[in-house]
């Protein structure tokens, strides 16, 4: 039911600009790719269509530190309480709500 609503979604419109095109990435990674974004370092970036930005605010939060290497049996109950203390994500591009 869901695959046909996102088929629909990404569906290139007819002579029109195609938003969702992979292509519209390209040019920014060709950018960061070359020598002229030496000077770009630790940056996160967001490119949708016609739009791109630098994402702002990447920061580290909330963090527990078992001393030791963690087992995967025991970083359920240690995400869990990061995740509760961590604040809500932003929506990006086609999220709604």
């Amino acid at each position: 039911m869901t695959e046909q609503v996102f088929a629909d979604m990404m569906k290139a419109p007819e002579g029109g600009f195609d938003y969702y095109d992979p292509a519209n990435v390209a040019p920014l990674v060709v950018w960061l790719g070359s020598t002229a974004s030496a000077q770009v370092n630790g940056r996160m970036f967001e490119a949708a269509g016609g739009m791109i930005c630098v994402a702002d605010g990447w920061r580290t939060g909330s963090r527990v530190d078992k001393g030791a290497r963690w087992q995967p049996a025991e970083l359920g109950a240690a995400m869990g309480e990061l995740l509760a203390q961590a604040q809500a994500p932003q929506p990006v591009y086609g999220a709604t709500g």
